[in-house]
């Protein structure tokens, strides 16, 4: 199943289920849009008190 990123961040789409499901990112566009969704994922991080973010 293939969920937008977007949707997890916002709450309106389930992220990871388990250590064995895989996430993936395109980022296809603007750096400015690259910037954009890593301060929306930093901020989500945040708001569920996570300390660390896996990469």
């Amino acid at each position: 199943d293939v969920t937008q990123l977007g949707d997890v961040l916002v709450g309106t789409a389930q992220g990871r289920e388990s250590d064995e499901q895989v996430t993936a990112f395109d980022s296809t566009g603007l750096a400015i849009q690259d910037l954009a969704i890593a301060l929306a994922a930093m901020e989500r991080a945040d708001a569920l008190d996570l300390a660390v973010i896996d990469l």
